[in-house]
């Protein structure tokens, strides 16, 4: 039987989800699934098992298990005399076994076998080099997720987003927003940008050889637009009166498309380059009186973003960056924050339902609307993993702002942050091709 048939997640319903209270050490939202059957996986360590092995053994498995779909039953074994003998390690019901072993060099080998039949599909190395065990391990669920369930995933991304924290400043306590950066689930957060302001609205660039983060900043004056390599130096990128903030890059990087507030509103506004001449050029795009925010590429000739102009209340519209014609693409109510998955081709965006802010996604083909979520809390700044089986989002619940997330497949969600630090505006970044600075730890 073919492995991605084989190993299909069978789901018979799902319950209802409830809320419960987390600790430092487990930040889970306790998500209770009724009738659910998970694919169970084999994993064998071969030889002596080294701390770092150890390790990068305990991250797969997390990576492998996070989503709910699947649980990894592990073995240790000194060694195989053949490979026969590893149908005889796992109970009938369990199809596939992965074997990872730790070679000189810091080189870590997986292997990927079908059970009933005794014969390997698919293995693979995967060099340490300059990166942590933790990347290692998710290098390595990534090549295996495809093989397993037949869709891509994102291990190896991060999340960026904004932490409030107080400071004293002349005997008073003062609130600041530190930009920190975190693994695709929370783990491993490290803070990354800690200057004496407010800092906030990170987006990641789109270009996979090259890093970078930019975000808004406040100043005596203004709000600044910085960008920032993974090595933490920062450059002011745009500093016009009021608001610089929130750029969006189309798939090839040529263009960004960001708000201003220069002239009194918030406009839209796209920086590009010119095919003949090389050059970059600056041009705004909307001219209205009403507030434009939160752009997002849908793709090379077609932004979606909010904008108050018509009703007084935020709607999701549609802008053609030939024509400049725009049309509006929710219908009442009060709609914002777009993000579109150049994988789903779909939009997420948050809209008020009964006192809180739930999330749609919007398909662009079908144009139909369909409702993601329903529990207590506003769900905004929604943001799509690169493998679009994420919905990562700022969750405000009472006096609570944490980092939390959806999984698509399953309809679950967990939290990515504790409920004792106020966070807020999360992004996903791609899965860059070169790690430098923050990406390497």
């Amino acid at each position: 039987m073919h492995i991605k048939k084989l190993l299909i997640f069978v789901l018979l319903g799902i319950g209802n989800i409830f809320f419960a209270d987390t600790t430092s050490s487990e930040l889970q939202l306790s998500v209770q699934a009724k009738k659910t059957k998970k694919v169970t996986i084999g994993l064998i360590t071969l030889g002596s098992v080294s701390s770092k092995l150890k390790t990068c053994v305990q991250r797969v498995i997390k990576d492998l298990e996070w989503s709910g779909q699947c649980l990894v039953e592990q073995k240790d074994l000194d060694s195989l005399q053949h490979e026969k003998d590893l149908k005889q390690l796992f109970e009938p019901k369990i199809a596939v076994a992965i074997i990872l072993s730790e070679e000189k060099g810091n080189i870590y080998t997986w292997r990927l076998y079908d059970l009933s039949t005794v014969k390997m599909i698919i293995g693979k190395k995967v060099e340490m080099g300059h990166d942590s065990i933790n990347y290692v391990a998710h290098t390595i669920a990534d090549q295996l997720w495809p093989q397993l369930f037949g869709t891509e995933s994102s291990f190896r991304s991060k999340v960026a987003y904004s932490k409030q924290i107080w400071r004293k400043k002349h005997g008073k306590e003062k609130p600041y927003k530190q930009i920190w950066i975190a693994d695709f689930d929370g783990s491993n957060a490290q803070l990354f940008i800690n200057t004496p302001t407010i800092s906030f609205a990170p987006r990641w660039s789109n270009d996979p050889t090259c890093p970078l983060l930019f975000y808004s900043e406040n100043t005596l004056s203004n709000v600044q637009l910085v960008m920032s390599n993974m090595f933490g130096k920062r450059r002011v990128v745009c500093s016009f009166d009021g608001l610089n903030m929130q750029p969006t890059f189309s798939q090839d990087g040529k263009k960004i498309v960001f708000c201003l507030s220069k002239d009194g509103t918030s406009q839209l506004y796209i920086s590009s380059i010119d095919e003949i001449t090389g050059k970059r050029h600056f041009e705004r795009l909307t001219y209205n009186s009403g507030q434009n925010i939160a752009p997002c590429f849908v793709d090379k000739t077609h932004v979606a973003f909010a904008s108050d102009y018509k009703t007084g209340k935020p709607q999701i519209f549609m802008l053609d960056l030939k024509t400049k014609s725009i049309e509006q693409i929710t219908d009442g109510g009060y709609c914002v924050c777009p993000s579109y998955s150049f994988v789903k081709k779909q939009l997420v965006y948050s809209k008020m339902v009964g006192g809180a802010m739930q999330l749609f996604l919007y398909d662009i083909k079908t144009q139909e609307h369909t409702q993601l979520t329903d529990s207590p809390g506003s769900k905004e700044e929604g943001s799509w993993s690169s493998c679009g089986n994420y919905i990562t989002f700022g969750l405000n619940q009472g006096m609570d702002s944490r980092i939390a997330q959806y999984h698509l497949p399953t309809k679950t969600m967990h939290y990515l942050t504790s409920k004792d630090d106020n966070c807020t505006y999360p992004t996903c970044s791609p899965i860059y091709q070169e790690n430098l600075g923050i990406l390497e730890k």
